[in-house]
């Protein structure tokens, strides 16, 4: 999310004797990046968040549109849902979102899906008083339904605005903290697909393509002693001097597959691969791995418990985890806990196969 550059005037003339070599430093930042990452959340679910692996997962929080088009009602239904998530890090900051989703489902229509997600970072400067912060606003629209009883296919748009704040120590100006700006409009779309290999068995693939226009501002967080071009003569720069302030276009590229393996009747696991690459045209390119692990178990009195670990490419790994209480519906055949999503024509006892789901 960083764009094509665009000359703007700087507020001297000796700081294009600093911008110029700063320039690398100010954009090779692999927090900042993290950021644009994150970003890449996709699931409004804080039940599909704590388990991280949902490609293959046929349920309404699957990260996967296809996957979250695969229930069919007898009868159409809206389910409203809310949330709030909130992830410490290790370095001191906390990040949090609250989303809310509106979701229609019509029998042999497919799923209608409006959504809308704010996400913000608390205790920005961390432990190591560098500021790092992400504080943006996603609308999401989708539409997905089942092709034939063993498959199902989706397509989702989001349009994400916000700012990113990242301080670092940067070399080029001899060791002195700067802060870099960006705000950021990105639309992106995502197409998946999702099926079920065997009774136990199940896969999703989703392919997506973002493109974000942004701009970014560099300031000095100290004052900064600079020399005129020419003389030499130094001069001081007081906090806040805008150092520069290029523009970028960033083009995001995500693949992502996963399996999923019922391994008995409460316990699912779900395993995700993901691919990200970002283009900047002006600050170079970022591929990022990502590999989750997520298993989701329906204990006694209708809670689930969701849980899972990732790790990617450059080092990173989390762990997360949610218990998730469900409210309590009794089957006719047999007597079992009915969960969301679930009717009495999933039940093992009406000679169906019984699965269980937790948006």
């Amino acid at each position: 999310m960083f764009g094509c550059l665009r000359s703007r005037p700087l507020i001297l003339g000796a700081l294009l004797l600093v911008a110029g070599p700063a320039r690398s430093d100010f954009f090779d930042q692999p927090f900042a990046l993290r950021l644009f990452f994150a970003v890449d959340r996709q699931s409004n679910y804080a039940s599909t968040l704590a388990r991280q692996a949902s490609i293959a997962a046929l349920e309404g929080g699957s990260a996967n549109p296809g996957a979250a088009a695969w229930r069919q009602p007898p009868t159409s239904t809206t389910t409203a849902t809310t949330s709030f998530v909130y992830a410490p890090s290790s370095g001191g900051r906390d990040v949090y979102a609250a989303p809310i989703s509106l979701r229609w489902n019509g029998p042999d229509r497919g799923t209608l899906l409006f959504a809308y997600a704010y996400t913000d970072t608390g205790n920005a400067q961390g432990d190591n008083g560098l500021t790092q912060s992400l504080r943006s606003d996603e609308w999401f629209g989708g539409y997905g339904r089942r092709i034939d009883e063993h498959s199902a296919a989706g397509i989702t748009v989001r349009l994400t605005n916000g700012r990113i704040l990242s301080d670092s120590i940067s070399e080029s100006l001899g060791g002195a903290p700067a802060r870099s700006t960006t705000r950021f409009v990105t639309p992106d779309i995502n197409v998946g697909y999702a099926a079920e290999l065997t009774p136990t068995i199940t896969m999703g693939l989703v392919a997506g393509y973002g493109r974000a226009t942004a701009d970014t501002t560099v300031t000095n967080l100290a004052p900064l002693v600079v020399p005129l071009p020419g003389i030499g003569t130094p001069i001081l720069l007081p906090p806040g001097t805008v150092l520069a302030q290029p523009d970028d276009i960033v083009s995001t590229y995500s693949l992502r597959g996963g399996l999923g393996f019922r391994v008995t009747d409460r316990t699912n696991i779900y395993v995700d691969a993901i691919g990200l690459r970002m283009s900047t045209r002006n600050s170079g390119a970022q591929d990022l791995g990502r590999f989750l692990l997520g298993a989701q178990h329906l204990v006694a009195n209708g809670w689930v418990l969701n849980g899972g670990v990732g790790v990617d490419t450059l080092g990173k790994v989390n762990f997360s985890g949610k218990a998730v209480t469900l409210s309590v519906r009794v089957c006719r055949h047999c007597g079992a806990a009915l969960l969301e999503g679930e009717n009495e024509d999933d039940c093992s006892s009406a000679g169906a196969t019984r699965r269980f789901y937790a948006d």
